[in-house]
């Protein structure tokens, strides 16, 4: 840019730019590298930015080798793919859980591996990581031996800041505890001691949406068949509120039930049998938060049974299939086109059922944060 053009007009030019042009732009200037590199930036540049670039990472094992690939999610699709070097922190984790993806930060949750630590006490830890901008913080979760618990992770729409959710539970007192850790001030904080929300038996799988974090439960109460109501509880980041969403009389009793994020709409999965193959079904809450779930497709793929094998959604609402071969020792990656049903080849494959794939977007956020572990 021109030396001409006042410094406050070169900044709203920025806002407008894409992350990677950004990230070559702090070698120009000391100036210029100031400005994007500072949190205010940061986070306006997060909020106000309305057409980021989609990628999607797909996390599998190739040889027993933990591989991370990120597929450029644009009309190009699945031509451009790139392998990604995991941070230090995630590689000390055993076996790692992916939590989601949010605002283009992966979280994954894990047990230490051996350290010395690890041999002292159970010490567990969530990685956020941006793959854009090549930064990650560990963060220690604090553990109480007599209580079990599930953590989640969202991002505060109003602040753009990155916290973590746990969610203890002691069913001898019959009391949860309810922490948030917020990146910004890097503390954990109690916002909730007491009665439970519900008799419900927490699950870790969830998914966050809007700033709301979504976790899947069961009643404490089995019925006659063996199997247990199924539930969703909400906590909100910018009320530190608890909901509950409400489930078609169909969803109740299917099991397996599962959630994800698809461009900001909580969608439900439900499998069950058509004949001698499981098939699964999408339920997309449309009109946003409190609105019924309509169904809007069925997955089928013929001669191929779905059970776990939806692992996530594209941006254009195509659906990323596990389909693995006749002996279940490899797996491959394939795209489902609702309209017509058919599936396309992504060219990855793998070990048999170590595969995730979680949709993401370019964003500067963690750039402004240095790659640690808080907490040890």
């Amino acid at each position: 840019m021109s030396d001409h053009i006042p410094f406050e007009i070169q900044s709203e030019i920025m806002k407008m730019l894409p992350v990677k042009s950004l990230l070559q732009f702090r070698s120009v200037s000391k100036q210029w590298k100031s400005l994007i590199d500072s949190s205010e930036f940061i986070k306006n540049y997060h909020l106000n930015h309305t057409n980021p670039k989609h990628h999607l990472l797909v996390r599998y094992k190739l040889n027993t080798v933990q591989t991370y690939t990120s597929i450029t999610d644009d009309n190009t699709f699945p031509q451009q793919k790139f392998p990604l070097t995991t941070p230090e922190s995630l590689s000390l984790l055993r076996h790692a859980l992916t939590l989601g993806s949010v605002k283009g930060l992966l979280c994954y949750f894990g047990c230490y591996k051996d350290t010395e630590m690890a041999q002292k006490r159970k010490t567990e830890m969530a990685v956020i990581w941006n793959p854009t901008v090549r930064k990650s913080v560990g963060i220690v979760i604090p553990n109480e031996l007599y209580m079990r618990y599930v953590v989640g992770f969202g991002v505060c729409p109003r602040t753009s800041d990155p916290k973590l959710v746990k969610i203890s539970v002691d069913k001898k007192r019959s009391m949860w505890v309810v922490e948030v850790f917020t990146l910004s001030r890097r503390v954990w904080e109690t916002v909730y001691t007491g009665a439970p929300f519900k008799s419900y038996d927490l699950v870790w799988h969830q998914v966050s949406v809007d700033g709301v974090i979504y976790w899947r439960a069961y009643d404490d109460l089995d019925l006659d068949d063996g199997f247990r109501s199924n539930f969703i509880i909400s906590f909100d980041l910018k009320s530190d509120k608890f909901g509950e969403v409400r489930l078609p009389d169909r969803l109740v009793y299917t099991h397996p039930l599962s959630m994800v994020n698809v461009n900001e709409s909580l969608v439900l999965l439900e499998c069950n049998d058509e004949g001698e193959t499981a098939v699964c079904g999408v339920w997309m809450r449309k009109d946003g938060e409190n609105k019924p779930f309509t169904k809007i497709y069925t997955v089928k793929v013929e001669g191929r049974s779905l059970y776990n094998s939806v692992l996530g959604f594209r941006k254009n609402g195509e659906v990323v299939l596990e389909l693995e071969d006749d002996n279940c020792e490899e797996s491959e990656i394939e795209v489902y086109e609702p309209s017509s049903g058919r599936t396309n080849s992504v060219g990855i494959k793998g070990q048999y059922a170590t595969f995730s794939a979680r949709s993401y977007i370019e964003t500067l956020l963690l750039l402004d944060q240095s790659n640690t572990i808080i907490g040890l």
